[in-house]
């Protein structure tokens, strides 16, 4: 009996084991456990790295805890990652980041059920200017042209905060180029959008009133080969794609050297412009946006 009773309880005990290790590897990590893996995650990161959280839905609670020192809007709100030539990925539950197929693993620790991993890009890319960095009268000026006629936005640093809530435009930042005698929409500056899989998107608002362009010019830009950017509107304005197309035209030192569509229903839409005869030049670039719709979008020059 007592030797039955050893030959069952032995398997029981080795499947009990077996089920607890499943059951706590795959359970999410407590905001104390997270909190608990920042020492890691910060002797890990280096500056020009971004921090990638796998799987994505944990994001929040991962920027609750490592702050914005570790992850800074600018970050979190990335383009793409091809401009990172490194990433920090912090695992859980043996997750693996899509956005980082591909790259391989230079070093790896743990911090409790978190998996920390410093992770190379494999094709890495030099970025000589970041537009959306540099939305500022320092770097930049705005106007609006109808024609033969044209008017300038002046930029101001203490515009009224404005958001439009569910459905509505992205918050309008308090840091912007205004135009005069036009609506509160008639703006360029810096925010954040949602793109088709909800995630934010930091870029350059830019819409025009109706019938104009509005014109964002960028001085003395060192240029790279290409200007490579996205477009996008916010996922709940476009995403049942009826309504207008607008296009970003791009000019180099008054020539324009490409374009770019943007169709209602299209995201968080990629673009890239060679640059010929002007790439490695230093330059004034513009971008004028046309279209009676929420116009936004990021670009730098590599």
């Amino acid at each position: 009996m007592k030797t039955a009773w050893l030959a069952f309880s032995v398997p029981l005990l080795a499947t009990s084991e077996l089920v607890a290790h499943l059951f706590f590897a795959h359970r999410a990590p407590t905001p104390d456990q997270w909190a608990a893996s920042k020492p890691a995650v910060q002797a890990a990161y280096r500056p020009g790295q971004a921090v990638v959280i796998a799987p994505y839905w944990a994001e929040p609670m991962a920027r609750w805890k490592f702050g914005d020192q570790l992850m800074p809007l600018r970050d979190v709100a990335r383009p793409d990652m091809t401009r990172y030539p490194e990433a920090i990925e912090v695992s859980a539950m043996g997750a693996r980041s899509p956005e980082l197929e591909g790259w391989p693993v230079r070093s790896e620790t743990k911090a409790g059920p978190l998996a920390i991993r410093t992770r190379i890009n494999p094709k890495p890319v030099t970025v000589t200017f970041d537009f959306t960095d540099h939305v500022d009268p320092q770097s930049a000026d705005v106007r609006i042209e109808r024609g033969s006629s044209g008017s300038a936005c002046t930029h101001t640093d203490s515009a009224p905060l404005e958001s439009g809530g569910l459905g509505g435009p992205p918050t309008y930042p308090a840091a912007r180029f205004r135009c005069a005698s036009e609506p509160n929409y008639v703006f360029v500056g810096a925010t954040i959008i949602e793109d088709q899989d909800y995630r934010p998107r930091r870029c350059i608002w830019s819409h025009p009133p109706p019938g104009a362009e509005m014109v964002t010019r960028f001085r003395s830009v060192p240029l790279g080969n290409v200007v490579r950017g996205h477009t996008g509107m916010g996922w709940l304005h476009e995403r049942d794609g009826t309504g207008p197309s607008f296009t970003i035209r791009v000019f180099v030192d008054g020539n324009e050297v490409g374009s770019t569509k943007h169709w209602d229903g299209d995201g968080w839409k990629a673009f890239e412009i060679p640059l010929g005869l002007a790439a490695h030049t230093t330059a004034d670039v513009e971008f004028r946006a046309a279209g009676a719709n929420h116009v936004c979008f990021e670009a730098d020059s590599r």
